[in-house]
């Protein structure tokens, strides 16, 4: 009996130690969430397919914004002197900050803009420098956890 109850035990030990390493715990990374909401809390949806394409309904006609990415309203601004605009604007989706630095190397020359230069931060953001005409324009491109953020400034030069 003694001797049945010991066996007993040994096999239930040793099936638990092999099922452990057959079938381990799979771990979502940290970095993925499920769902993702911008700083105004409007939900941010998941992208299809690879890149970041323009999005027809950019709140400025002249800078791209990926389709997906949202406005943060409570931090946007914007105004007109007559003969340059002041724009402050942040906008955030669900892109790698280095694919929104692509996309608007891409993009901002097709609507006229020119790169005066780009700079990496230790943070691991990056920042975008254009002119057109008598406006200059800064990006600042960061990310995190998979949720890029993309505030644009534009000024008089």
């Amino acid at each position: 009996m003694r001797y049945k109850a010991l066996s007993l035990l040994t096999l239930i030990a040793a099936s638990a130690l092999i099922g452990c390493h057959q079938n381990p715990t799979r771990r979502v990374p940290f970095e993925v969430p499920v769902v993702a909401w911008n700083d105004d809390g409007q939900y941010l949806p998941k992208r299809v397919g690879p890149g970041l394409v323009a999005a027809d309904n950019a709140p400025i006609p002249d800078v791209a914004m990926p389709i997906g990415f949202k406005p943060v309203v409570s931090q946007c601004s914007s105004s007109f002197d007559g003969v340059a605009r002041t724009v402050t604007h942040l906008y955030q989706g669900r892109a790698r900050s280095v694919e929104t630095v692509l996309f608007y190397r891409q993009q901002l020359p097709l609507d006229g803009w020119m790169l005066v230069d780009k700079q990496a931060h230790e943070d691991g953001s990056s920042s975008l420098h254009y002119t057109k005409g008598a406006e200059a324009l800064s990006l600042r491109l960061s990310g995190r956890f998979n949720t890029a953020t993309v505030e644009v400034y534009i000024s008089p030069r």
